[in-house]
């Protein structure tokens, strides 16, 4: 069956070339014909919430120990070398969705971008003695995140706001699950989810289609690629019978919950958030701009009113997620703790005046020209297209083009985002989290009640 293949160009964009392979890999590309650089990226469609609670940190793990070694590079540190050598550079990340595997090389070297990340994703040697050894510097890694306040409260977040849902877990796990991950784990693990019809290869520089798409045919072509028979474990079967965890979606704790962590720190943390959208809803635009609005940028409300006029924080902005089947949003902080109650309080004095008060136009259009300048200077590089293709691909019902992201967010009113704020930033829909040096819930939860 020969491969399918699209070809997209929206109004003035430069286009984008998808192909789906016979073995069902996703293949998608934009030329960037001026570009001095070849972004490869190789996106798994597995993430921290597809793992059951005696799994958590399994996708994170496998990331780590496909960089231990692969059949091209068996040796520590080989593969890095090899990429270093040709000026470029490579990089994995776990979120909870997607795992990404990728490389930015340069124009004359894509062929090195292309080895390494198939190396990685296709070939890991995923050895015992390895996982043995990387255990420890996962549970660092979760014990870094624990020690940076600024990190850490969105995950306190995440857990009081979905609780026992993987969403609620740290993407790493905890060091618990993380020292209990056996080999037969990690080797299930790789061959129920790194298959070719669970993979996107977004691509973006000075490369054209055919090339991609001929490249990515030849990993497969390869005696023994990606198979799995070479490292003795035979998980397979489990793996694949496994129902897999978290796909359902999360039911969200009541609305004025309330944590506190205490900490003996320096600066007090703020999180104060709300249940979002998923990133196919059509209020996700909306709730964007509103963002916008109210802390993105130091032109924002938050920024404005709470750090230049008051002085009551340091760091103060808005943040989104956005899931398959959820989101979230809210407001974080970095304030001196002596000034916990007045910061809370002018953050939920900001949510109140959007709930109540329609943005006015002018206000509207400098969010609005904010949001899309940040998109439109972004994908000046290749790998934030890359990036850009591989997440479209990966996640959505199709890929948008910038153009077509604009034009939803040139569609934006006022009224929508009196709508939207009403919907979903009502201070009454408030759960916090304070992380710093308090104790005790209720003068939290009294400001809430007022």
């Amino acid at each position: 069956m020969p491969p399918t293949r699209t070809r997209t160009a929206k109004r003035g964009a430069p286009p984008h070339e998808r192909s789906v392979l016979p073995n069902g890999l996703r293949v998608v590309s934009q030329a960037m014909p001026h570009a001095r650089s070849v972004s490869v990226a190789l996106f798994v469609g597995v993430g921290s919430r597809h793992e059951a609670d005696g799994e958590a940190g399994l996708s994170h793990m496998v990331e780590h120990l496909a960089f231990k070694g692969t059949r091209a590079y068996p040796a520590p540190g080989a593969l890095s070398e090899a990429i270093e050598a040709c000026g470029g550079t490579v990089n994995a990340s776990t979120d909870r969705e997607l795992t990404v595997y990728s490389s930015r090389v340069p124009r004359t070297r894509a062929d090195r971008a292309f080895d390494v990340v198939a190396e990685l994703v296709l070939r890991p040697l995923l050895r015992p003695a390895d996982l043995v050894a990387e255990k420890p510097v996962v549970v660092d890694e979760i014990r870094a995140y624990v020690d940076s306040p600024s990190d850490h409260v969105f995950a306190l977040f995440d857990e009081l706001l979905f609780g026992t849902h993987p969403l609620g877990r740290e993407i790493a796990g905890t060091p618990r699950s993380v020292r209990r991950t056996t080999h037969a784990d990690v080797v299930g693990h790789w061959r129920r989810w790194y298959t070719p019809e669970h993979m996107v290869l977004a691509v973006a520089g000075a490369i054209d289609h055919r090339t991609v798409r001929r490249t990515a045919r030849s990993w497969f072509d390869r005696a023994g690629s990606g198979d799995g028979r070479a490292y003795g474990v035979d998980s397979g079967r489990r793996a694949r019978g496994r129902k897999a965890a978290g796909i359902s979606p999360p039911r969200p704790t009541s609305a004025g919950s309330v944590r506190v962590a205490f900490r003996r720190l320096a600066q007090g943390n703020l999180c104060l958030g709300m249940p979002g959208v998923s990133r196919t809803h059509p209020d996700r635009w909306a709730l964007d701009l509103l963002g916008a609005v109210l802390g993105d940028g130091m032109s924002s409300r938050l920024f404005v009113e709470l750090r230049e006029r008051r002085s009551l924080a340091y760091d103060i902005g808005t943040f989104a997620t956005s899931y398959a089947d959820c989101g979230t949003v809210g407001i974080h902080a970095g304030f001196d703790p002596t000034q916990s109650t007045a910061i809370i309080r002018a953050a939920l004095e900001q949510l109140e005046r959007v709930v109540q008060e329609p943005v006015p136009l002018s206000e509207l259009e400098r969010a609005r020209a904010y949001t899309r300048g940040r998109i439109e200077l972004r994908l000046e590089e290749s790998s934030a297209v890359a990036a850009w293709l591989g997440t479209g691909e990966s996640l959505l019902p199709r890929i948008l083009t910038v153009e077509e992201v604009v034009e939803r967010l040139e569609a934006v009113t006022s009224d929508d985002l009196l709508r939207v704020a009403r919907a979903y930033f009502r201070p009454s829909l408030a759960r916090i989290v304070l992380l710093g040096p308090f104790r005790g819930r209720r003068r939290v939860e009294a400001l809430l009640a007022a």
